[in-house]
């Protein structure tokens, strides 16, 4: 549910309402909190991570091998507006539309210090030292790997028009499935 979309359903309950008394206000207070509290109640279940930290990516070369698929790294680092913006207004909305099922291993992997994995050969490595291996030094950036981490997909640098990114990103994964065969 929109959030400006539960505040005019509010106003339309309130203003009509005529406080006399604290104990109205305070009534009528209530009321809204508990209707802006249910409201936000299943949108916080919609926001909960789609797309899978890396912890192992042996694991996800097995899951590449049998199914086909390529794994797309979502290169992000805290505080980056960017990475955000294309999390919430396209990867996700592709991700619960279905659009990258049976399409694409997606993980994420964080550029900041203290994020460790285990690469593709089973070596512990940074975050941050693994996506240098790609040249993914800005966030955000996707990379299409295949199950021994070599690129099978031009890699996708920061955003140059959100409204065809999804677009784009398609064509990219297309591209990757192909070399895959």
């Amino acid at each position: 549910m929109d959030r400006g979309y539960m505040l005019r359903i509010m106003k339309s309950i309130l203003i009509p309402l005529k406080i006399g008394s604290w104990r109205q206000w305070a009534a009528s207070f209530l009321f809204g909190l508990c209707f802006l509290l249910l409201c936000t109640a299943g949108r916080a279940e919609e926001v909960k991570r789609t797309i899978a930290w890396a912890e192992t990516f042996i694991a996800d070369a097995e899951l590449s091998r049998e199914g086909e698929l390529p794994i797309v790294i979502f290169v992000t680092q805290q505080g980056c507006q960017f990475c955000a913006a294309l999390r919430r207004h396209v990867l996700y909305p592709m991700i619960r539309a279905g659009e990258l099922t049976d399409k694409a291993i997606m993980r994420e992997v964080s550029l900041d210090t203290g994020f460790t994995l285990q690469d593709f050969s089973g070596d512990e490595i940074a975050g941050k030292n693994f996506t240098n291996r790609y040249g993914a030094i800005v966030t955000p950036t996707l990379l299409f790997l295949d199950d021994d981490g070599t690129e099978v997909a031009e890699k996708m640098v920061g955003i140059s028009n959100i409204e065809f990114y999804g677009f784009y990103l398609l064509k990219s994964l297309e591209s990757a499935r192909e070399q895959l065969k």
